[in-house]
């Protein structure tokens, strides 16, 4: 049964992908936008019903209603799409039917992608257990489901949540976190399909296949396809999309084909802030190939703003900076948390200084914090090693400029405003594209060595990446199958769980009495009414602001607070007062037991027994 379900989810992303692409394709065909390639264009068509879909979701927050919202939506994107269908579908049978006449080592090539991908989207439909997920990712969109569209500010990462965590409000509207996550692992999917086809139309057929399954075996790219519950693939897909979409035919209307580019890039900017550096990027690589370059950018302007610029208007409206946190100092000091602030500013990097020669090893690649290590860093030797083979592709194409550019200029751009390695994911098939697109010319230049010496590394690199996907994945894969129990498998593999169950089993039935005051950050599973209290990351919960017990009664007042958890101590920051008011008695305590967790990050793997209490407020 689990395995049905888990394939129905594919299945059920898959129709989305065909409805998103009919409805694309039909508002490309009244633009006259027409790219030179099936693979392209259906891919084109995907983006742009996605990024559309993704604009209806937004206005369809504020209605309490999003599930009927939701239906009703792909019910218009099924109807507008309803002639294009047969188009669709004949540009799917061609690219079957080359696949099928293609060469021997490309038909094996498809078949190691495929396996791979089966692998990763067995593994994600797994549980979720990715830790910024069941902080935010999920629990801001299943809040909103659940007490509607409002400012959260002590979830205060709900703010982070761009146009892309919309496809997961929609799987948790139309009540499956499978289904979102299955739409999350459609973004990768489709991320690889775009490295394959941009590699293509620069090195062939074989090399795209090869691009694609390098993409797909970075541990970056499996971490965030099968387990990590983030969006960020999606943004990989536009901005390939984009790139793709610079190049125009003299049949193409200026005004259609400069509406189409920025939309694309708009629904990079739309989904993360650090995409505006991507999307600033493609803007300067399609200024210098359009003509006339004002008329065009105009149009540009005009469909960006239009794809991406709701989750920054939101945030304008709701905190005065579009940007919140990073604006408010200088826009409304006196709602300034900078504690909060300090710690997203380090968690991010926007905080850091960087060197000019930190800023120029991004476009290779080349960065690791180990203050921070884990999967979502490890984007992969390949830029860098392959980097000086980009000399000997085609340098003189508009595509290839286009590459460059956006590259190029995305890396420096993120690497001076954040300096997190992580954030590059979004131009990681493009990089590829350029460096495999040079690897390629080796095999016409008759360097035996190099180009045995880059198969070499590319086998190599494939084979440990595939281990360490079947490594990574395993546990995920047997609870989808059926072979591993899903309860069993969050004890073991989710952060805090347990912590969630004591409460959960604690205070069920008790949901009318009030809110639960809680210090988990990992909060997605957890369904009695509560509030996140960290103030690390909660900027309703200002330290500065909180030292006294009359401040803390008022905030237990305000806010309906009738419970609070330790577990298994207060943050330091604000445990002084905490533990005063339950030396007074103000705090009685009604559960205590002792769970399993981490110690320090996940991926240690380091288990240890931990204190847990929940205490009653008494008022």
């Amino acid at each position: 049964m689990a395995l049905a379900v888990s394939l129905a989810m594919l299945i059920a992303a898959g129709c989305f992908a065909i409805v998103a692409a009919a409805a694309g394709h039909r508002l490309l065909r009244i633009l006259r936008f027409e790219l030179s390639s099936d693979a392209s264009q259906l891919l084109c068509s995907v983006a742009v019903g996605v990024i559309g879909f993704q604009i209806l979701v937004f206005f369809s927050q504020p209605s309490g209603h999003i599930r009927w919202v939701v239906i009703a939506i792909l019910v218009l994107a099924a109807t507008l799409g309803v002639g294009e269908y047969p188009d669709v579908s004949r540009r799917i049978g061609r690219l079957v039917q080359r696949i099928r006449g293609g060469s021997k080592f490309e038909r094996v090539l498809v078949a190691f992608v495929s396996l791979v991908l089966w692998i990763e989207g067995l593994a994600a439909m797994a549980p979720l257990t990715g830790s910024d997920a069941l902080h935010y990712h999920f629990t801001a969109p299943l809040l909103v489901l659940q007490s509607g569209f409002h400012p959260n500010f002590f979830l205060s990462h709900s703010f982070l949540c761009g146009q892309s965590h919309l496809l997961i409000l929609s799987g948790l509207a139309l009540g499956s976190d499978q289904l979102a996550m299955a739409v999350l692992f459609l973004g990768g999917v489709l991320s690889a399909a775009a490295c394959a086809s941009l590699t293509r139309s620069l090195a062939g057929r074989e090399w795209g296949w090869v691009a694609a399954l390098v993409f797909l075996l970075t541990p970056v790219v499996f971490w965030q396809i099968s387990a990590a519950g983030s969006p960020d693939l999606w943004m990989a897909f536009f901005s390939t999309l984009a790139v793709m979409a610079i190049l125009r035919t003299e049949s193409m209307p200026v005004a259609s084909h400069a509406a189409v580019v920025g939309f694309l890039a708009g629904g990079v900017a739309g989904a993360k802030y650090t995409g505006c550096m991507v999307t600033a990027a493609i803007a300067v690589a399609f200024a210098y190939q359009a003509r006339p370059v004002l008329k065009s950018l105009s149009f540009f302007v005009l469909a960006a703003l239009t794809a991406g610029i709701w989750p920054y208007a939101r945030n304008l409206v709701w905190t005065g900076d579009p940007v919140f946190p990073f604006l408010t100092k200088f826009i409304s000091p006196t709602h300034l948390n900078a504690f909060t602030l300090s710690f997203y500013r380090g968690d991010t990097g926007a905080g850091d200084h960087h060197s000019v020669l930190q800023v120029l090893a991004f476009p290779l690649f080349a960065v690791i914090d180990p203050a921070h290590l884990g999967f979502w860093q490890y984007l992969g030797p390949i830029v860098l090693s392959f980097a000086p083979f980009v000399l000997l592709a085609r340098s003189k194409t508009p595509l290839w400029r286009a590459i460059l550019i956006v590259w190029i200029l995305s890396a420096v751009g993120i690497g001076w405003s954040s300096g997190m390695i992580r954030f590059l994911l979004p131009i990681l098939p493009i990089a590829f594209a350029a460096v495999l697109a040079g690897a390629a010319r080796l095999t016409t230049l008759d360097w035996r060595i190099a180009h045995w010496t880059a198969a070499t590394t590319l086998c190599s690199l494939a084979i440990g990446g595939f281990a360490g996907l079947l490594l990574y994945d395993r546990s995920a894969m047997l609870v989808t199958v059926g072979l591993r129990s899903r309860e069993e498998y969050l004890r073991a593999r989710a952060p805090e769980y347990q912590d969630l169950e004591f409460i959960q089993q604690a205070l069920s039935g008790k949901e009318q009495e009030g809110k639960t005051l809680t210090f988990l950050r990992h909060t997605y599973y957890l369904r009695v009414p509560y509030l996140y209290g960290d103030p690390m990351e909660s900027w309703a919960m200002n330290p500065a602001k909180l030292q006294t017990r009359e401040a803390w009664m008022r905030l237990f007042r305000s806010q309906n607070i009738s419970w609070i958890v330790r577990a298994p101590e207060y943050p330091p920051i604000i445990s002084a007062p905490l533990r005063e008011l339950e030396a007074s008695g103000t705090f009685t305590p009604v559960a205590e037991g002792r769970v399993s967790n981490f110690r320090g990050m996940r991926i240690s793997g380091v288990r240890e027994e931990q204190d847990i209490v929940i205490f009653r407020i008494n008022y």
